[in-house]
């Protein structure tokens, strides 16, 4: 595994700390939602997956035992005119592989690095790239995409604002854009919250499904950044 000089760390993701029952892998709590099947459930699916993929999320729902609690109404961040955190044009980047998840992908070198069985996060100041597995029985559509963010990412992230959803061809094969707005998760020490821009790729084969997650301040220039680890991607089988 080629990760170069990037931290590992084992920091309990916030649904962890607030009871939330599904398995997390969170480092600094501002990408993508996706509900996952758990491990079992997984296996069962002969996709040949068994631990449940990370979970993602932009801010803690209200704790619940029965995972029944509504998430609370959250009123959207105003983008900052000048966000801090471009990501310079020269950072470095290293290849990341996942043996067991079967793929690789391109990152910023230095980034803290989060795994959970096949799914890793990466971060670093405001910014955090994921990836997740799961099992799919056909590959995503925009329709289905579009219904997704409906169903689940709409009613589970607080400030949700969906952008768009369209179809993409990247290295890996064809894969759906759903592009979205969400808060962060208020800093543990300060409080203060920032408003992100989410680029959420799902990408399929052999009843796989990987979600790439690149999550940024809104409003700053990291489209070559995000199009460098998108394209990276590959299965390796």
């Amino acid at each position: 595994m080629d990760i170069g000089h990037i931290r590992q760390v084992t920091r309990p993701g916030l649904f962890q700390r607030y009871g939330y029952p599904l398995a997390i892998t969170l480092t600094m709590g501002f990408s993508a939602l996706t509900v996952q099947p758990t491990g079992a459930a997984l296996a069962a699916s002969g996709c040949g997956i068994t631990t449940p993929a990370a979970v993602v999320t932009t801010s803690p729902p209200a704790a619940s035992p029965s995972g029944n609690a509504a998430i609370p109404t959250e009123a959207a961040i105003q983008p900052e005119q000048n966000p801090a955190g471009d990501i310079p044009d020269t950072q470095a980047f290293v290849t990341y592989t996942s043996a067991t998840g079967g793929y690789s992908i391109s990152i910023p070198e230095g980034w803290a690095r989060t795994e959970s069985g096949t799914s890793v996060t990466f971060s670093d100041k405001l910014h955090q790239f994921g990836v997740e597995l799961g099992c799919a029985a056909s590959p995503p559509t925009v329709d289905t995409a579009n219904a997704e963010a409906t169903s689940q990412l709409g009613k589970a992230i607080p400030a949700f604002a969906l952008i768009e959803v369209k179809a993409v061809a990247l290295p890996s094969g064809q894969a759906i854009l759903v592009r979205y707005q969400a808060n962060s998760a208020p800093d543990d020490v300060t409080g203060k919250q920032h408003r992100l821009e989410v680029d959420r790729y799902e990408i399929f084969k052999d009843g796989k499904r990987a979600i790439l997650s690149i999550a940024s301040p809104a409003g700053s220039d990291n489209v070559d950044v995000s199009r460098q680890v998108s394209e990276s991607f590959r299965w390796l089988a």
